[in-house]
């Protein structure tokens, strides 16, 4: 008897409560990684019905079909079925019909995880299709800026942020964060002193992945003239007006302007923002490696350009600290160094079943 085989067939059934008992079941499943694995071997038989469970008018059934679809798109072969089944275009059907309304959440994390794959992130990005390219990415960055109707407590379009860092490692992405006129990096940087760690750490990553690249893509003007950015940018590593305590978001940060002091139009931005003085104040307290050693490699270039001491002669610079604390000299690679990648986010991890 194939237990697994009849529990798939059940969530075809006619009877709700029968379709809903038997959606329940995968949703147990799916909450551990050998249920997960199990139901893997299934993938064409159960993602399809599944699928079609996410468009019930019942969220008891809906739900539960939405949380086992995004731990399920943890595992390859599930998300290589979504993907086939056209997952991307069908989640933004749902959200911008409103059909699953207060599971936007859900929706907004299988979004994520298919986007962890490069093919996932095209998808959603529509490359290919004429006039349709970055649509939905401009309709997922509205909704990730305006908070004005969010609940305390609630951020239904939080996930919005690990997708972020996966769509900018397109050029398409990136244009559609950097479009004349949008403002969507002064937004993004903005979130910088969002309350949400997720938040931040992933528009810090797709602010990298906008920087990286920025001489090639021919964006250098447009992210200099996002003067409120590249405050708020600096602001975050000199500590004001607190002390970012993440890491990777500082890491993200330093890297980004890294990556804009190489430039030369961009550095002269980078000049006009106050730039050398801010890292040097953010440089006096940090202590990651990573951090540091961007910072470092941003001075360099800056001295290239004649920065000095302070007319006082007080205190030293990033490059003479890096020299004494024994961090490297050499100026970090950038723009295609070895080692250097766009910022991607892993999967959501398995959510937690009440």
């Amino acid at each position: 008897m194939d237990d697994l085989g009849d529990l798939i067939g059940f969530l075809s059934e006619i009877r709700l409560d029968v379709k809903q008992h038997a959606v329940e079941l995968v949703q147990g499943l799916t909450g551990s990684p050998e249920g997960i694995a199990q139901l893997a071997t299934r993938t064409d038989a159960l993602l399809p019905p599944l699928f079609r469970l996410v468009g019930a008018a019942q969220p008891a059934i809906s739900r539960p079909a939405l949380s086992s679809l995004v731990n399920l798109s943890q595992e390859p072969a599930a998300q290589k079925k979504l993907l086939e089944l056209n997952a991307p275009a069908r989640c933004m059907d749902y959200l911008k019909e409103n059909t699953c309304r207060g599971q936007e959440d859900l929706l907004i994390m299988l979004l994520a995880n298919l986007t962890a794959a490069e093919e996932g992130a095209a998808a959603l990005m529509q490359l290919g299709k004429t006039g349709l390219e970055g649509l939905n990415l401009a309709i997922l960055l509205r909704l990730f800026l305006d908070t004005t109707n969010i609940k305390a407590g609630e951020d239904p379009f939080e996930h919005v942020a690990t997708i972020l860092p996966n769509v900018t490692r397109f050029k398409e992405g990136r244009q559609v964060l950097l479009e004349p006129g949008r403002g969507a990096l002064t937004a993004l940087a903005s979130q910088l002193r969002s309350k949400s760690e997720l938040r931040r750490r992933g528009c810090s990553g797709a602010i990298k992945n906008c920087c990286f690249t920025c001489e090639e893509d021919g964006t250098v003007e447009d992210i200099g003239e996002e003067s409120s950015a590249l405050a708020d940018i600096l602001g975050v590593l000199a500590g004001i007006p607190e002390i970012e305590k993440d890491d990777i978001v500082r890491e993200n940060l330093a890297e980004a302007v890294l990556c804009l002091a190489k430039v030369p139009d961009a550095r002269k931005k980078l000049w006009a923002a106050d730039a050398p003085e801010l890292l040097k104040k953010g440089y006096e307290f940090e202590e990651h490696p990573g951090v540091c050693e961007a910072m470092e490699g941003a001075a360099q270039f800056f001295l290239e350009d004649g920065l000095q001491k302070d007319d006082d002669g007080e205190g030293e610079n990033i490059e003479e600290r890096g020299e004494k604390e024994g961090t490297k000299e050499k100026r970090p690679d950038v723009g295609g160094g070895e080692g250097e990648q766009f910022i991607g986010r892993p999967d959501v991890q398995i959510e937690e079943l009440d």
